[in-house]
């Protein structure tokens, strides 16, 4: 109980985070495939970081979380530019 809990914490936080674009410079100013692209490399970084520490199941989950929010947040702008008329 006590781990799903922190999970939706964790959530809410990452998401508050990424509203107030507070994240790695390395994720904030670049293209929607390209935060994909280099998430899916943070995922397998983490992965194996998380084999040798045995906390695997852990890790990935909290970079999952935090990684989904800032891709659906880049697109959640994207969108709102084209609405607004601005070309992306």
């Amino acid at each position: 109980m006590y781990y799903m809990i922190g999970l939706a914490g964790f959530f809410l936080l990452s998401e508050v985070l990424v509203q107030k674009k507070i994240m790695p410079k390395f994720l904030k100013n670049i293209s929607a495939g390209k935060t994909i692209l280099r998430s899916l490399l943070i995922l397998l970084v983490v992965a194996a970081i998380g084999m040798l520490l045995k906390i695997t199941a852990v890790l990935v989950i909290l970079a999952t979380i935090y990684l989904a929010t800032v891709i659906s947040n880049k697109y959640l702008n994207v969108f709102s530019d084209m609405e607004g008329g601005k070309k992306v």
